[in-house]
Parts: C-alpha cells; structure tokens; sequence
C-alpha cells in the first residue's frame, strides 16, 4: 500500500488520493495510545466534520450533507467519518463531486513547504512539491480544490483540528485513510507538522484582515422566488431597497416545494442574512458587498394576510 511519509523515513512518497473515492473518510489519532481525552477527541472530530461541511459547500454548494460519526476501530484511534445528502434535492441530484479527495491534498499539501508545479495529463492532475508528488483524478478536481483551499472557513478549521490535539502529547501523529480496515492510514501527518497546520497561511490572513462576514437579522419582504432553481437569486426588498440573495435553507426550501408554504404578493419572511463586507481602506470603512448576500436561515414565513407563522 502506498502511504505518505512511511514509518520511520523522513522522505515523503507519491500520494494518490483518488483512493478516497466513497462517501466515507477514516481519521486516525496514532501513537502509544492507551486514552484519549475525550476534550481532545470531541473537539478535533467536530473540527474535521466542519472541514467537510465547509469543503461540500464550495463543491457541492446545491447539496445539503449530514456528517456522522460511523465507528471507532481498534488500534490507534479511528472515527470512521460518513457524510449524507439531505432534502429533497439530495433524494434527486446527480452524484455529487467527491470531497474527500480534495480533503486530503488539503491537508497535505498545507503541511508542505515551497511553491507547487502542476502537470496535468489526460487521466490525472499531479501536484510536485520537489520529490513529492500529490495525485488528482481529473483537471475539474483540481479546479475544485483550489476553490476549497482558498476559502477562510476551510483554513480555519484545519487549523482548529490541529490545535485540538496539539494539546495532547500522547498524540504523536494525525491520519487519514479511505478504509477502516487499513492498518496504517493513508495519510500520516506526523506530529513535527502539527505546528504549520495550526497556523493559517499568510495570503489567508491578509484577504481576512480585508474581508470578512457579517450577519443581520432581517425582514425580506419576498418579490421574485425562485422554487426549483436553487442556483438562482431571489429577488427581495430589504428596508425598502431592492436585494438578490442565494437561499441555503433546506428545510424552508423543502417546505416551499412541498406547497406547504405558498407566496402572493407582499409576503415575507425573517431570515438570517449573511453579506461579505470589505475594507475600503482610504476611507477606512466597511462597504457591503451587496452581489454576496445568501439566506442562511428562515426563521417565520410570514405570510400579508396574517403574521407569526413559526417554522419548525
């Protein structure tokens, strides 16, 4: 079995992460492990999950998932990572992209130093960093995780699974691997590279410091949905202001497409309302970027005949 950074040996092998091809993902705590804390185990597994969420939402933004946790194998410990299309557009989608692929060039390709070469090939798409070598199924799959790579919330929780387990020096390396079964992952980051994973990389900061979310609680009041095109904008009015914003509530969506909520003319409903903003820094001041706004929750449909109707 191909494995990255052999026990042992300092040198780092050739990786083909088109082993990750199901809906599951194995993550490893190895070391002279007798315990866990469980602190430690908890926290870094719900950082890993977030990864994942946060990673399907670049690729598969038209696709809810539920990640659960599946097992834990003997040995080191192992939590065997399970994500699930939820709603109705899930039951109906074509097969997603795989995520777990991009996850683990994520992750590996983080704790290397030096710039990367790409060669790109009729069946494969390979990453070089000096002698190591990192290998994607296809030119898409790695469009996709440039995507995924440059987002904040990605970064962010890489560095939060690491920080979780930095703590805890019986840890002495972090894994990866597609199958439970696999006596050593896959992936095997040792814990000398924990540090580089813990850090967010530079450019990151930078666009951070100039960029970032906000979230308003807001009465939108509905003019143009769209019900069976989730890749197309609303069309609202926000405080008197005509707005175009993304809807990512499933369970408000299924509603609407199950005709269990129906819209006529001045309907609206209270949401949570996310925006980019970013810093004009002559003026010192935050500009809205009013092309970014995405429903993130519906809290009440409230309908202009009557108020409060209360979703569940």
């Amino acid at each position: 079995m191909v494995r990255w950074r052999p026990r042992g040996e300092e040198r780092l092998a050739t990786i083909d992460v088109r082993r990750f091809d199901g809906q599951t993902i194995v993550v490893h705590f190895g070391g002279h492990l007798t315990s866990v804390d469980a602190y430690t185990f908890g926290n870094s597994l719900i950082a890993f999950a977030d990864t994942v969420r946060c990673v399907n939402a670049q690729i598969n933004p038209d696709q809810r998932i539920e990640v659960r946790l599946e097992a834990v194998g003997p040995g080191s410990f192992k939590a065997v990572i399970k994500y699930v299309k939820k709603g109705i557009i899930g039951l109906f989608a074509s097969v997603p992209q795989n995520i777990f692929w991009i996850i683990a060039t994520i992750y590996i390709e983080n704790s290397l130093d030096g710039p990367s070469v790409i060669e790109i090939a009729d069946d494969a798409v390979v990453i070089i960093r000096g002698e190591e070598k990192i290998i994607l199924p296809s030119m898409e799959a790695f469009e996709q995780y440039e995507k995924a790579k440059s987002c904040v919330d990605v970064q962010k929780n890489i560095a939060k699974t690491f920080r979780c387990i930095e703590y805890d020096e019986a840890i002495e390396n972090f894994g990866i691997s597609p199958d439970i079964a696999d006596e050593e992952p896959l992936v095997q980051i040792p814990r000398s590279d924990f540090d580089a994973l813990v850090k967010l990389p530079d450019t990151l900061n930078d666009d951070q410091e100039k960029r970032r979310p906000r979230m308003h609680q807001a009465v939108l009041v509905i003019l143009k949905p769209w019900i069976n095109a989730s890749d197309r904008k609303w069309t609202f009015e926000w405080n008197g202001v005509p707005i175009t914003a993304y809807v990512r509530d499933e369970v408000f969506l299924d509603r609407v497409r199950s005709h269990e909520i129906g819209f006529r003319n001045g309907d609206a409903i209270k949401v949570d309302l996310e925006v980019n903003e970013e810093l004009d820094e002559d003026r010192d001041l935050w500009i809205s970027d009013t092309s970014s706004y995405v429903v993130r929750e519906v809290h009440t449909f409230i309908p202009i005949a009557r108020q409060g109707e209360k979703l569940l």
